[in-house]
């Protein structure tokens, strides 16, 4: 029996791929740098925000100064996002029925993100989802970012959950199914994310098309 649901932000409550790639393309001209295309950008979603950006970077970049330019990049980014680009997210259909269901039925819910705190709270805000997430993973609370296991080890420990059978982690990117599985967790990959089109070649234990058919697994 599932006690706890556990979910990745972007691309599973909220989509946030045009918001993020906006923005990274943003930084990258404003330092007159060429934008690698999108689809390059969006096979390293999963990532954090930070690696997303540094990563797009280092396409358009080809110079001995890369570190720099980088973190110049990253300042114009963190900026910019979230709190310019909150118009440009939107809430993913299912997400408050999925929740409120979830809670009705005395399952916990709880967020583990690539974000970091700031992001994810003026995200979860916004949307008026906060208060559904008593516990909240982030980029800020870790050394080693996923697909390392460390933040599935923290929140489970935040949550108390010794059995991981217990739990569902729900992504929505390739970097998300490596890093359930690194921390011997459970996946449901939800295809509303950038990396729709890969994800059944991971083969995540579930594979879902919206929130709601996550009801039938929990």
């Amino acid at each position: 029996m599932i006690e706890a649901c556990i979910f990745d932000i972007g691309g599973v409550l909220i989509r946030t791929e045009d918001a993020i790639l906006h923005a990274i393309r943003s930084v990258i001209t404003k330092n007159n740098l060429q934008p690698p295309p999108e689809a390059q950008i969006f096979k390293y979603f999963g990532m954090s925000n930070r690696l997303i950006l540094e990563s797009s970077v280092a396409l358009s970049y080809k110079g001995s100064n890369l570190r720099d330019i980088s973190e110049k990049c990253y300042k114009s980014f963190k900026e910019t996002y979230p709190e310019k680009l909150l118009d440009k997210h939107q809430i993913i259909p299912g997400v408050d029925d999925c929740l409120r269901e979830l809670n009705a039925r005395r399952i916990t819910t709880a967020c583990q993100t690539g974000m970091t705190l700031s992001e994810a709270k003026s995200l979860l805000e916004y949307f008026n989802l906060l208060h559904y997430f008593p516990v909240i993973v982030t980029l800020d609370d870790v050394e080693n970012t996923r697909p390392d296991p460390e933040a599935m080890y923290l929140i489970l420990k935040k949550l108390n959950i010794t059995d991981k059978s217990k739990c569902l982690y729900i992504g929505d990117t390739i970097q998300d199914i490596k890093f359930a599985r690194n921390a011997g967790v459970k996946i449901a990959c939800v295809t509303t994310g950038p990396q729709r089109a890969i994800l059944a070649r991971e083969k995540p234990d579930y594979c879902i098309d919206n929130l709601t058919e996550l009801l039938e697994l929990v």
